[in-house]
């Protein structure tokens, strides 16, 4: 045995050694002392598990799992994937006949099995199969199990096995501990015929262990990361405000400023050790939704769990004073900023960070989308993050406008210049803006006619009253907006191409709801707040049923929509969570049949229903797991599980079409 370790010497794998240990087993049970005669990490299981309550003639170990609860657990296990790909490596590459390589989450429940066949056939008999539980204290001394106990290496050989049916076996098994928190979230195993053994095998499931922790800290690299790329990101929606990245093990990564006084000194730090404890709890239990944690009288943190389709990567807070919010400061009649678009989609970051850089310069911006999508929040929030914010902002309905007035609106007009005008004449919404922006919303919906007035203006820089002789200079920056499809406008001619062209210098496109699903729960809970307080109503959580069910929704009436929607439920819903039940009858659509086997699924549901079944059932087939299908959503897994089930459906029989 050159090159061993003292305590792979003292392995009993020859048969005398084998029947010196079965006599010192029948000892320990009788209470004698065995001193000397057995290793002390076996006397001590032993121990252990008599006081368990462990029977040596135990059979069989538990199954504490079925097939669906061990397809769950497999989904919901972020490090599995990685621990997987390395067995199957390993495996190939350096496993032995007679054997089989395990793989155990943190509480001794097997997860997978593969190896030698005769291995297995002879292993399963005592349950020794995914679904299992392997813990100590269920079935006594063995590999898996004590070194979860011990929380290191062990190597149980035959008779050292507490329980007599597992005497023909020997196992060497190794914890994976999470590079970030050191917490132990896995053991690797391997277990063969005891006759085939050697003190090696612990050396190899050590080697695996390290191997499969190495690919988690590369995981874990990655992350950090995307936390940081986060933060970036997210600092620019709290500007001024100190702001932390902490990372899953409750490290800050990164911060803005220095923390706030009420996390100053020992009190404070328990106190940050606490929040970020509860946020992630809070990751754990809600996935991506924002939330409001108090941290002390006077303090407060939003926190924003980051996920990386996967895992939680670790959470975002910004701190925050708690006494209440003063009304927000207007500029001269808006009431947004930059900081009312709500999202963390692509497609929102994209056109907030348009909307950043339009604010700094004085071009036009054209705004397009749905109606509902949030146009005029984007144009007084660039008129808010600009240079012109001291000035006034002027907005107009282009498609409530007279065409026969629309002139005299855009331009004023002279005293006496039409019948029923004013004597003293007015001013028109150029002249009202002058310094400022003019926002000119469904600017498609004007005439011909005011089209070629309004462009004369832009490029003359100047305007002259109805009724008038003499132009008076303006200095106005435009931002336009419409719902209409801009190329279909151009090529029917209700928009004119120079018109276009003069205000199309900065285009933002804004997304329409269901495109940006992944920003809903964001937006859901800030309408909920909002609506509470307007309404003056104590703060409840949404059901999860709930947030599924408008997730599903295809929100015609985009963000505008599901704003009101917030405010119904904060004013009719009754009980202490708002839930499916309190929705709008048009988004509580009742379950549909189950999927048939060889057809796709079939429902009687609406046609926005429809539409979501597809989008989920699609999303599912083309990704590898469920975890990556919740990621595509953006939704938790848990989410899309309810959704899933919500429509009948199995994700094993999805995923498995592949």
């Amino acid at each position: 045995m050159d090159n061993l370790t003292a305590a792979e010497s003292e392995l009993p794998f020859d048969g005398a050694a084998q029947r010196r240990v079965e006599l010192a087993l029948s000892a320990a049970l009788s209470g004698k002392s065995l001193a000397g005669q057995v290793r002390p990490v076996v006397l001590d299981s032993w121990s252990r598990s008599v006081q368990a309550g462990v029977s040596v003639h135990l059979k069989q170990a538990p199954l504490v799992w079925n097939d669906d609860q061990l397809h769950f657990a497999r989904e919901h296990s972020d490090w599995f994937p990685a621990a997987q790909q390395t067995l199957a490596r390993q495996r190939d590459d350096h496993l032995a006949g007679g054997h089989v390589i395990t793989l155990f989450d943190s509480h001794g429940r097997m997860l997978l099995s593969e190896g030698d066949p005769a291995a297995r056939e002879g292993l399963s008999e005592m349950n020794f199969r995914p679904g299992a539980q392997w813990s100590e204290d269920r079935v006594g001394t063995n590999g898996p199990g004590t070194a979860l106990a011990l929380g290191r290496p062990v190597h149980v050989v035959g008779a050292e096995h507490f329980c007599e049916k597992w005497h023909p076996w020997h196992c060497a098994a190794a914890p994976v501990r999470d590079p970030s928190t050191g917490e132990i979230v896995a053991v690797v195993d391997i277990s063969g015929f005891r006759e085939m053994g050697h003190p090696h095998t612990l050396r190899l499931s050590s080697a695996i262990a390290a191997a499969i922790e190495q690919r988690l800290a590369v995981l874990d690299a990655e992350r950090r990361v995307l936390l940081l790329q986060q933060f970036a990101q997210l600092a620019g929606r709290w500007p001024g405000e100190a702001m932390l990245a902490v990372d899953r093990a409750g490290s800050v990564v990164a911060s803005s400023h220095d923390l706030p006084a009420g996390l100053s000194g020992d009190p404070g730090r328990e106190r940050l050790r606490a929040l970020l404890a509860r946020a992630a709890a809070h990751a754990q239990d809600r996935g991506p939704e924002e939330v409001t944690m108090p941290v002390s009288a006077d303090l407060v943190a939003v926190c924003r769990p980051i996920f990386d389709g996967r895992a939680h990567a670790g959470s975002c807070l910004v701190l925050r004073p708690s006494h209440p919010k003063p009304q927000r400061a207007h500029h001269h009649n808006t009431h947004y900023t930059l900081e009312d678009v709500v999202g963390v989609s692509q497609k929102v970051t994209r056109a907030r960070e348009t909307a950043r850089a339009a604010a700094r310069t004085a071009l036009p911006v054209l705004l397009s989308g749905e109606s509902g999508t949030g146009k005029e929040v984007f144009a007084q929030g660039i008129h808010a993050a600009s240079p012109r914010a001291a000035k006034r902002f002027v907005g107009v309905n282009c498609a409530s406008l007279s065409r026969e007035l629309v002139e005299s609106e855009f331009f004023g007009y002279v005293g006496g210049a039409f019948s029923g005008a004013r004597r003293e004449g007015s001013i028109g919404k150029f002249e009202a803006a002058d310094g400022g922006t003019l926002f000119l919303d469904e600017i498609a919906e004007l005439s011909g006619e005011a089209q070629a007035a309004l462009l004369r203006a832009l490029q003359e820089g100047e305007v002259v009253p109805v009724g008038g002789n003499h132009a008076r200079p303006i200095d106005v920056r435009v931002i336009a907006a419409t719902n209409r499809d801009i190329h279909a406008c151009l090529s029917a001619g209700t928009l004119r191409e120079d018109l276009f062209h003069r205000l199309n210098v900065l285009a933002i496109q804004l997304p329409p709801l269901r495109e940006r699903l992944e920003d809903l729960p964001l937006l859901a809970e800030r309408f909920l707040r909002d609506a509470e307080q307007e309404q003056g109503r104590a703060p409840r959580p949404l059901d999860p049923e709930l947030l599924a069910a408008l997730q599903l929704w295809r929100w015609p009436g985009n963000v505008r929509e599901l704003k009101n929607v917030m405010r119904r439920l904060v004013a009719l819903a009754q009980g202490e969570t708002l839930t499916l039940a309190d929705a709008p009858e048009e988004l509580r659509g009742g379950p549909v049949a189950p999927e048939p086997a060889s057809a796709k699924p079939e429902t009687h549901a609406e046609p926005h229903e429809n539409a979501a079944l597809k989008r989920l059932v699609d999303t599912v087939a083309s990704a590898q797991t469920m975890t990556e299908a919740a990621a595509l959503l953006g939704v938790t897994r848990s989410t899309l599980y309810r959704q899933l089930a919500r429509f009948g459906l199995r994700p094993e029989r999805i995923l498995r079409k592949q």
